[in-house]
């Protein structure tokens, strides 16, 4: 064989198993079709918290006056804007490079032969395992007229010099959401459109429920339960029909955007010579991300499921590892799964929601403790929000956390170490934070769940009946 592995597709779930496999030893050759980086470096993760943050520091200083601070009139150079964004991923991708020592790369067009050989470009190469890590691309779902009329998605919005006056988002999901505060910040009139009954609909009920009214006070239009029946071009405008409630509501703007989901890139690898199976949702793996054919592993969104960079970087250890060492495989396992929404304030969330873990589990409750209730939240006027654990079983383990706030998702990483190892809010509370810090939050409320627990029951009984008998 010409190598021990090869990886196709050279995002992030691809460069990290492709460093993960070389540091092992391994001849690893890694194939992309034209750049390593992936989606999140050049359209998706990168570009789009570039964009969130200039929108963040746009709204400070538009509302600075709050603070007793005068400024000028904020102007937005948006050619200037999209200069940044574009530094910040030339930045991150010197960064990545370490990811390819020691590792062969090759870029163009991959196709299987079999299951253990590859043509690439005009190349012919054999190796002995093989990880399908290539990504997916924006969805176009079928709606009358789309193809007519111009619109923009996640790989071009980040280009975008000048900005139009008004914008229709299609799509509630993480990505809409935060297009929509972030460009609606820097002027644009926004409405985002959304099929389902909320936005963000994978996210706890008053998770939603903030988001959307933070959205609307800042200008957003939110209109939901609306489904698109149709798309059309209306001279210079870009005109939206959907069915909500009983009649057909129409909205026009300037510019279109589509945040409806994703679709994983299988076309053209041939994947039947290989004997892989796959639908139209994605490869189907099982949980040691081994396909139907047994020396090839598939991750990231080309398999569906949670389609995050970090669930990519920690898929791609598990199958390398699984490559390489096939007597010793290791399953994936997604009971501690952190994800953020970058909206200002963030959405953290880890673990399950209140109802998953009513159907899961017989004895459990939810402390709610709000952001406002934070020092560090106070001193920089950043109050909205509140954080929320799910607790389960005699122990009252932690098995989800849910949290609307300023740098909520910097405080996911405690509250993932502490469901990995399975402790609860009183081991929280025991450890030392210092102050004051937005991690207080977690002590704090960890404290309010301990004020209400049985074991707090149980203790001031105690302590009562002792202090009685002192008497």
């Amino acid at each position: 064989m010409d190598y021990d592995l090869t990886i196709l597709g050279g995002g992030s779930g691809g460069l990290t198993a492709a460093r993960t496999a070389a540091s092992l030893g391994a001849r690893v050759l890694l194939i992309d079709k034209e750049r390593l980086g992936g989606d999140c470096l050049y359209t998706g993760c990168v570009p789009s918290k570039s964009l969130v943050h200039v929108a963040r520091v746009v709204h400070q200083a538009r509302t600075a006056t709050r603070l007793g601070l005068t400024t000028d009139r904020v102007e937005i150079d948006m050619a200037r804007v999209a200069g940044y964004i574009q530094d910040v991923i030339e930045r991150v991708h010197e960064a990545e490079r370490v990811y390819t020592q020691d590792v062969t790369v090759k870029f163009g067009t991959t196709s299987f032969l079999s299951p253990t050989t590859l043509m690439v470009n005009s190349e012919q190469i054999t190796s002995r395992a093989t990880i399908i890590a290539t990504g997916s691309h924006p969805a176009h779902p079928p709606i009358e007229g789309l193809a007519e009329v111009a619109y923009l998605t996640n790989e071009d919005v980040f280009q975008l010099t000048h900005l139009p006056a008004s914008l229709l988002i299609v799509g509630g999901g993480p990505m809409g959401v935060e297009l929509a505060q972030a460009l609606a910040r820097l002027g644009v009139q926004v409405t985002l459109v959304q099929g389902p009954e909320r936005i963000l609909p994978r996210e706890d009920v008053d998770v939603s429920e903030t988001i959307a009214r933070v959205l609307q006070s800042e200008g957003v239009t939110v209109v939901t339960k609306a489904r698109v029946l149709r798309m059309e071009q209306c001279e210079s405008k870009k005109r939206v029909t959907v069915h909500q409630g009983e009649q057909p509501v129409t909205f026009e703007a300037d510019a279109l955007l589509l945040a409806t989901g994703r679709q994983p890139n299988v076309e053209g690898l041939n994947l039947d010579a290989a004997g892989v199976t796959y639908t139209a949702r994605g490869i189907q793996v099982n949980s040691y991300l081994q396909t139907s054919r047994a020396n090839i592993f598939a991750l990231g969104d080309v398999i569906g499921g949670y389609l995050f960079t970090h669930v990519a970087a920690y898929q791609a250890g598990v199958a390398a590892r699984n490559a390489l060492f096939p007597l010793g495989k290791k399953k994936v396992d997604y009971r501690v799964l952190p994800w953020c929404t970058f909206t200002d304030p963030e959405v953290a969330r880890v673990g399950l929601t209140p109802d998953e873990a009513r159907q899961r589990h017989r004895q459990m409750r939810v402390i709610t403790f709000p952001w406002s209730n934070i020092d560090r939240a106070q001193a920089e006027h950043a109050t909205t929000g509140f954080i929320k654990l799910v607790l389960a079983g005699k122990k009252e383990q932690i098995v989800g956390a849910h949290l609307v706030g300023a740098h909520a998702g910097e405080l996911l990483g405690e509250i993932a170490l502490a469901m990995q190892h399975h402790l609860t809010p009183s081991d929280i509370l025991a450890t030392i934070h210092a102050y004051p810090t937005l991690h207080t939050g977690l002590q704090q409320a960890s404290f309010e769940s301990y004020l209400s627990s049985p074991t707090a029951r149980t203790n001031r009984s105690i302590v009562s009946t002792l202090l009685r008998l002192k008497r």
